[in-house]
């Protein structure tokens, strides 16, 4: 009984510290987390893995975000925006995709997306080589070019918004087709989506004896890598997905009193994730709506309080005579938000105290 009671801890152990360990990857700036990516990708297993060789197929392959693409701008090199408070930050960045963007156009625009940035087909570089007409040179240069921009500048493509505070990542610019909402990822990193982890074809690595003693003594260790960056990413797209079917009806109006009302404590329950996880997902991260503004990605989560001051303020503003228990009704049938007139008569005295205080 003590062994079972003792191994039931150790696992309880495990549990927090591997919830730890997440929080910190949660929360981990963007570019520290491209760089964890570039280590990755140049790591010569998982490059020998991933662009797979004659007679053996590719056993990581890429599985895209629903809705998500590269942001257009990314194509585009804005020379204007290395001023004297960003060339730090955007300097490399910029040289890294001057070098780029003339191997893209060379190899074409479906080509380079076809084969880098998803990789919808499992290609040795000699084969994307072959099929492009560029040199075997040139194609890894385009493959390392490509994880240094995401490490040098998470920027890459979106100019910062002065709304924003500095610290912050902008990540994508939010969309709305035919009522679902897309996703345009300034990074590429970002906009590659998942790694996909083929098991069949890894067996055949195992058994064709192509992986040598210490590439298979690495091979667990570059697995469970993997299934930390997928886990924190898709958490926070997850998150980012969820906010924007909620704000459907605010993305397509544009209008800040159609900001639904949810706390984080229930958007962590719809996605079965701890209220602290949603926290860290959106604090110093931006996405930019549909219309051009960029904003915190805590203003498409505002509390209950927040959306009843808006959507009263604009309807006192209509009828001052409207009394608490009509405004109490008319959010009800209108906006679907089950309040007291009590809660009413609290917010119209806080816009009472606002506009005193605008006033002085």
């Amino acid at each position: 009984m003590m062994k079972q009671v003792l191994g039931v801890r150790a696992e309880q152990r495990l549990a927090i510290l591997g919830r730890l360990r997440m929080a910190d990857w949660i929360e981990m700036p963007e570019r520290e987390f491209a760089r964890e990516i570039e280590r990755v990708e140049k790591d010569p297993l998982f490059c020998k893995l991933y662009h797979g060789s004659p007679g053996l197929p590719s056993a990581i392959r890429r599985r895209r975000w629903p809705g998500g693409k590269l942001a257009a701008g990314f194509y585009e090199v804005d020379e204007s925006r290395v001023s004297a408070g960003e060339r730090v930050d955007v300097e490399g960045s910029l040289d890294a995709r001057r070098g780029v963007m003339p191997l893209i156009r060379k190899m074409g625009r479906q080509a380079f997306e076809r084969y880098f940035l998803h990789a919808d087909e499992a290609v040795p570089l000699g084969e994307i080589a072959r099929r492009t007409g560029l040199p075997e040179s040139d194609i890894l240069k385009v493959h390392e070019l490509l994880l240094e921009i995401g490490a040098q500048s998470e920027f890459a493509g979106a100019p910062k918004a002065a709304a924003t505070t500095r610290g912050t990542t902008c990540l994508a610019r939010l969309t709305m087709e035919e009522g679902k909402p897309g996703f345009e990822f300034v990074a590429p990193y970002w906009a590659r989506g998942l790694y996909q982890v083929r098991y069949d074809d890894l067996e055949s690595w195992k058994t064709s004896g192509s992986l040598d003693g210490p590439e298979r003594r690495r091979l667990r260790h570059l697995l469970k890598r993997l299934e930390t960056l997928n886990l924190r990413q898709s958490t926070i797209f997850r998150i980012m997905e969820a906010m924007s079917v909620i704000q459907s009806d605010f993305l397509r109006s544009r209008k800040d009193e159609d900001l639904r009302p949810v706390s984080l404590r229930l958007l962590a329950r719809r996605l079965q994730l701890s209220p602290s996880t949603v926290s860290r997902a959106l604090a110093h991260r931006t996405v930019r709506l549909p219309w051009g503004p960029e904003v915190p990605m805590i203003f498409m989560v505002p509390g209950q309080r927040h959306v009843l001051k808006d959507v009263v303020r604009l309807w006192l503003a209509a009828d001052p005579a409207s009394t608490d228990a009509a405004l109490a009704r008319r959010l009800k049938l209108e906006r679907g938000i089950d309040v007291s007139r009590r809660t009413v008569n609290a917010v119209r005295h806080a816009l009472h105290k606002d506009r005193e205080l605008h006033s002085e």
